[in-house]
């Protein structure tokens, strides 16, 4: 059974870049009756009925187990799953994360620094990792102000492509209301941004398991990474898109595009840690060894329904995704 999880939070912010924007986080989740089951072992005890620890404290607790490098981000940037709008299959779910609970810490540790990614996003910048923030400078905020709507690539973007892509509707179509489409390259930015952070630090939290000797939780961290890994091929495609139409249709603004040294920064670095995530997922079956069959199946399922069409159509906007990578 499939079923696409849209994760929202509602993140209305004072500046102008942000103040139209609500953020998203989209997966697809498969269940197969021939997957086995996993089973999570318990985690650090945390204190019991104890009012002075708040959720935050739980999820910093548990991130410094797993991935500590993102600790700092939950604690200046903390997006908490009970501030989120959840669809699940079009269906609203009631907000009912309980940070005392593993299970729940382990289902949304992705979301969370997705999300928590976005909250720091919001202060006009970039996070490409923990320790580095690139903050546009008050002359790129004016000019990117003035950036057209990601929706207009579809005249760059064919129709099974449209169809083919699995977030074009949410993120670049003409009925997405997030900021991925209402800012622009600078809202696509910081999907890029979030999308990598999250992946990311999925695939810390599977290394640190792994080291930790328990497969069975890194067997999980590592298909929440899945769910999202093939955003990079997607929003390459968006944001090459949008230079594309921008260099063919309005040449303007492309040469605006290309003054914009922080996003340009921004985009090098997030695709360099990204590869970095897809180099750890395709090297799998090397660190699982045996138990690399616990993930095959969804590796094989998503590089059929969503990688090998992507990562091919990606080919059609290299050049113009160079041009942007390149430095000034």
């Amino acid at each position: 059974m499939n079923a696409n999880m849209i994760f929202v939070s509602l993140l209305f912010f004072s500046n102008q870049l942000f103040s139209q924007v609500s953020e998203c986080r989209v997966t697809e989740c498969v269940e197969h009756n021939a997957l086995p089951l996993v089973t999570v072992k318990e985690q650090t005890n945390f204190p019991e009925n104890v009012p002075m620890y708040s959720e935050k404290d739980y999820v910093i607790t548990f991130c410094q187990q797993y991935a500590p490098s993102y600790v700092s981000l939950i604690q200046t940037s903390y997006s908490s799953p009970n501030n989120w709008t959840v669809y699940v299959g079009g269906v609203l779910k009631a907000n009912d994360f309980n940070a005392q609970k593993k299970e729940d810490l382990i289902d949304e540790f992705e979301s969370i620094i997705h999300e928590s990614t976005h909250h720091k996003n919001a202060s006009n910048g970039f996070l490409i990792d923990p320790s580095i923030y690139l903050v546009l400078t008050d002359q790129e905020n004016q000019i990117a102000d003035k950036f057209f709507k990601s929706d207009l690539i579809e005249k760059v973007v064919s129709v099974e492509a449209k169809e083919q892509l699995f977030r074009y509707k949410t993120y670049v179509s003409k009925q997405s209301n997030v900021g991925a489409n209402v800012n622009g390259i600078v809202g696509l930015m910081d999907e890029y941004s979030a999308y990598q952070n999250g992946c990311t630090a999925a695939l810390i939290a599977y290394d640190n398991a792994l080291k930790n000797k328990d497969t069975a939780l890194a067997v999980t961290f590592f298909k929440e990474a899945l769910q999202t890994h093939y955003a990079y091929y997607e929003f390459n495609i968006f944001i090459g898109a949008y230079v594309k139409y921008a260099r063919l249709y309005n040449p303007e603004v492309y040469q605006q595009i290309l003054k914009l040294t922080t996003l340009r920064r921004a985009y090098s670095l997030n695709t360099q840690r990204f590869l970095n995530s897809l180099q750890a997922i395709q090297t799998a079956q090397t660190r699982l060894k045996r138990n690399y069959r616990d993930v095959k199946f969804l590796i094989d399922y998503y590089n059929t329904k969503n990688v090998t069409f992507a990562k091919e159509y990606m080919k059609n906007f290299e050049s113009d995704l160079q041009a942007l990578k390149s430095t000034p």
